[in-house]
C-alpha cells in the first residue's frame, strides 16, 4: 500500500517577513528647515516645513519659519552649560499676540505692569503655551552630572581667556532642551486662529481731518527665557514665526462669482406703507482684494405709484462698512505640553509665566502710602519664616480691554435711480404681467471696494475683529435700518 507523501515545513528554513515600521507620529516628524536665533548664551532652533524671506523694519532680511494649521512647532533650545549648572528656570513659550494702535483708542496707563518676556503696552496676548524646565537641580544637592557640567564650563571659559574659540567650541558648551507645541484648535463654531498679519494705514480723522496713522499686527513667536533663582541674571531670545493657514487650498480671488443672493429686510420703528431690503451674495465672505456688491430695493405696500415716485426721488440711501475691534481684559490661557520627565521645583511654579516679583513689590511700595508699607513689612516678616513661598513668581496681569467701532467707508445716494426688471436669456420665456407687477418699485446698486491692508475677520480668546454692512433708508421723518455681518479674509 502506497503511503501518501506529507509536506513538512522546517521553521528554521523559513524566515518570517519583518513587519514594516510604523508610520512616524506627528510629534516625531522631522521638518526639513531649521531656523536658528541665537545670543551668546542661548540658542533657539525652530524646525518648520517651509520658510519665508522677510524684511524687517530695520531693512534686515532674514528667513522665518512658516507653519500651517495642522503643523507642530518643534525644535530645541541650546543653553550654556554654565547656566545649566546655575539654579534657575528655563521657560519656553509659544505666544500669539495682537497689536492695535488707533487714534480713536485712548492711551492706557500701564506703568505699574509687570515686566514680561516681551514688553509692549499695546500688545495683547491671546494664546500662550508654556514649557518650564528647572536648571541647577534646586530640590536636591548637586549630582555628579551637574558638577561635571560646571567643571566643563569653567574649563571652557579658561580656554576662552587664553585664545579665541571657534564656533564649534562655543556650540560644544551648550546643552539641548527639546520642545514641541501643538497649534490650538477652535473649540466653538466661528472661532478661527488669525493668520500672521501686519499693516500700517494712513488717513484722516476727527472733525478737522487731521492725518492719523493706524497700525495692526498679528504675530507669533517662540521665546526662550532663562532666569536665575535669585533674579541676578536673565537671558532671553525670541524667534518670530509665521502662521499661514490654507484651508482646503481654496483661493477667494480665483473662486467663481456666486449666483446665490440673500435678501435681508430693513426694520423701522413704526409701521410704514413701504418695505425695504438689502441683497448680498451668499455666503457673505469676501477677500481683501475684492469688492462687496449689494442691492437696495423698496416696495410700496399697498401699491401706490404716487408714493413710489416720491420715494424714488426723495429717499436717502446710506451704506457703510463698519469695523468693530474688541479686546477683552482677560488672562491668556496657559497650556503646558507633555514634556519628558524632568524634575520640577513645584506644581505652582510650572504653571506660571516667568516674572520678577521684586520689581513689582518695589513699585507697589513706591506708589502706595502708609497702608501699603504695613503690608510690605508683613510680607518681609513672612519671608523670613517661609522663604520658598515668598519667592514664588506673581501671575502676569492682563492687558486692559479696548473696544472701537467706526465706519471705514460710506456710500450715500439720494433717490432710487433704477427700477428692477427681468433679464431674459435666449430661449427663455418672457415674464407674465403678474410677475412684472410683483417687482420692487425702486432699486439702487452699489459696490464697496476693499483694500489689502484691512484687518481680516477673526474671533479668538477675547480678541475679535468683525465687519458689518450698515444700511439705512431715510424718507421724511422715518428711517429703516439693517446691520448685516460680513466676513473679510
Amino acid at each position: 500500500m502506497l503511503r501518501r507523501p506529507t509536506l513538512r515545513v522546517d521553521p528554521n528554513l523559513v524566515k518570517e517577513k519583518e513587519a514594516p515600521p510604523p508610520p512616524p507620529l506627528p510629534s516625531d516628524v522631522d521638518y526639513p528647515h531649521n531656523s536658528v536665533f541665537r545670543s551668546s548664551q542661548l540658542e533657539v532652533h525652530v524646525r518648520s516645513p517651509s520658510v519665508k524671506i522677510h524684511r524687517a523694519a530695520n531693512y534686515d532680511i532674514r528667513s522665518l519659519p512658516v507653519f500651517g494649521d495642522h503643523d507642530k512647532v518643534t525644535g530645541k533650545v541650546l543653553l550654556d552649560v554654565g547656566l545649566c549648572a546655575t539654579p534657575g528656570r528655563l521657560t519656553i513659550l509659544l505666544q500669539g499676540s495682537f497689536v492695535y494702535l488707533s487714534p480713536n483708542v485712548g492711551k492706557s496707563e500701564l506703568n505699574d505692569y509687570v515686566e514680561s518676556p516681551r514688553v509692549d503696552k499695546n500688545r495683547h496676548v491671546f494664546f500662550t503655551a508654556i514649557d518650564t524646565r528647572p536648571t541647577g537641580e534646586l530640590d536636591s544637592p548637586r549630582s555628579t552630572t551637574s558638577l561635571r557640567e560646571a567643571f566643563f564650563a569653567a574649563s571652557v571659559r579658561g580656554r576662552v581667556r587664553e585664545r579665541r574659540p571657534s564656533q564649534s567650541t562655543v556650540r560644544g558648551a551648550l546643552r539641548p532642551y527639546a520642545y514641541s507645541f501643538d497649534l490650538p484648535r477652535a473649540e466653538q463654531s466661528g472661532q478661527e486662529l488669525p493668520p500672521t498679519f501686519s499693516s500700517v494705514a494712513t488717513g484722516e480723522c476727527g472733525p478737522r481731518a487731521r492725518p492719523c496713522v493706524e497700525r495692526a499686527e498679528v504675530s507669533y513667536s517662540v521665546t526662550a527665557v532663562w532666569e536665575a533663582a535669585d533674579g541676578s541674571n536673565r537671558v532671553l531670545v525670541e524667534a518670530p514665526i509665521i502662521y499661514q493657514p490654507d484651508p482646503d487650498f481654496e483661493s477667494f480671488d480665483g473662486r467663481a462669482q456666486s449666483e446665490s443672493w440673500l435678501e435681508i429686510p430693513l426694520k423701522a420703528d413704526r409701521q410704514l406703507p413701504m418695505t425695504c431690503c438689502v441683497t448680498l451674495p451668499h455666503p457673505a465672505t469676501f477677500s481683501r482684494s475684492s469688492s462687496i456688491s449689494y442691492f437696495v430695493v423698496f416696495t410700496t405696500n399697498p401699491r401706490s405709484s404716487t408714493l413710489a415716485r416720491e420715494i424714488a426721488s426723495d429717499a436717502t440711501i446710506s451704506v457703510s462698512l463698519l469695523r468693530e475691534v474688541r479686546i477683552d481684559a482677560i488672562m491668556p490661557r496657559y497650556t503646558t505640553p507633555t514634556a519628558p520627565s524632568t524634575p520640577s521645583t513645584s506644581s505652582d511654579e510650572s504653571d506660571l509665566p516667568p516674572v520678577s516679583s521684586r520689581r513689582l513689590l518695589r513699585r507697589v511700595v513706591k506708589s502706595s502710602g502708609t497702608h501699603s508699607r504695613s503690608h510690605s513689612l508683613t510680607r518681609t516678616a513672612s519671608r523670613t519664616r517661609t522663604p520658598q513661598t515668598a519667592e514664588k513668581p506673581l501671575p502676569q496681569l492682563p492687558s486692559p480691554g479696548i473696544s472701537e467701532s467706526r465706519a471705514l467707508q460710506t456710500d450715500v445716494c439720494v433717490g432710487f435711480p433704477k427700477r428692477p426688471r427681468y433679464r431674459c436669456e435666449p430661449h427663455q420665456r418672457h415674464p407674465t404681467l403678474e410677475e412684472h407687477k410683483a417687482l420692487p418699485d425702486g432699486l439702487y446698486k452699489g459696490k464697496i471696494q476693499l483694500e489689502k491692508h484691512m484687518l481680516p475677520t477673526f474671533d479668538w480668546a477675547g480678541v475679535r475683529v468683525k465687519y458689518y454692512l450698515d444700511v439705512s433708508v431715510i424718507f421724511g421723518q422715518d428711517q429703516m435700518r439693517a446691520r448685516v455681518p460680513v466676513r473679510i479674509s
